[in-house]
């Protein structure tokens, strides 16, 4: 069958630890995340690492997580203006299946920079403190379960919910074994708060040169 999407020799806007990320060819407002071939081929198919295959979903786990979080936010709370960029479908690609987000965007329609960009630009950010409590503060309202959380997975700009925010884009849902976050509402904010205070100190280090 072909895919419906083709990004074989085309130059991805963005390349994670795992993923790179595509614009999407028919959606002028949407991205693509797909895995990166180098990075399946080495943490689940390499000899050894057949903990990594157990899981039915392999390397899509990520997609899942996404997914699920977002679906759970949703259902406990509809139409709650969570900051998590909202996922929009799974689609077939030549890659794989890619994951369809949608586009936080910059006041010039650009995509927006991470807080990590921003603050090696050493330009004065005087909104910061406000907005990362407020990001702490729906965060913990919405009950969101964070996965990962760094400067380079928080994003400052818009989407058609609104804005501009900080909007987490990478790095949300359960990825415990024991699925911990989910089972007590007060080990979630217990574990946020950790995550959320790791993301200060490198904020600090960020800020006076570091390069993380």
């Amino acid at each position: 069958m072909k895919p419906a999407l083709t990004f074989a020799g085309s130059e991805p806007i963005a390349v994670g630890h795992l993923r790179y990320v595509f614009e999407h060819p028919d959606q002028p407002d949407w991205l693509v995340k797909v895995m990166r071939p180098d990075a399946v081929a080495k943490r689940w198919n390499a000899p050894g690492r057949w903990h990594k295959r157990l899981s039915r979903t392999r390397h899509y786990s990520s997609f899942l997580r996404e997914l699920k979080e977002y679906i759970a936010v949703q259902a406990c709370h509809p139409g709650g203006d969570v900051p998590i960029a909202r996922p929009c479908g799974i689609v077939e690609t030549d890659l794989g299946l890619g994951l369809e987000m949608e586009k936080v965007l910059d006041a010039e329609g650009k995509l927006a920079p991470t807080l990590r960009d921003l603050l090696k630009r050493k330009a004065p950010v005087p909104w910061l403190d406000a907005e990362l409590e407020k990001l702490f503060s729906d965060l913990q309202h919405f009950d969101v379960i964070l996965g990962d959380l760094h400067a380079g997975n928080v994003v400052y700009g818009s989407d058609t919910r609104g804005g501009p925010r900080l909007i987490l884009i990478d790095g949300f849902g359960e990825k415990n074994l024991i699925p911990r976050c989910s089972m007590s509402r007060a080990f979630n904010h217990w574990h946020n708060r950790q995550l959320f205070a790791r993301l200060e100190r490198e904020i600090v280090r960020l800020r006076n040169g570091g390069a993380k």
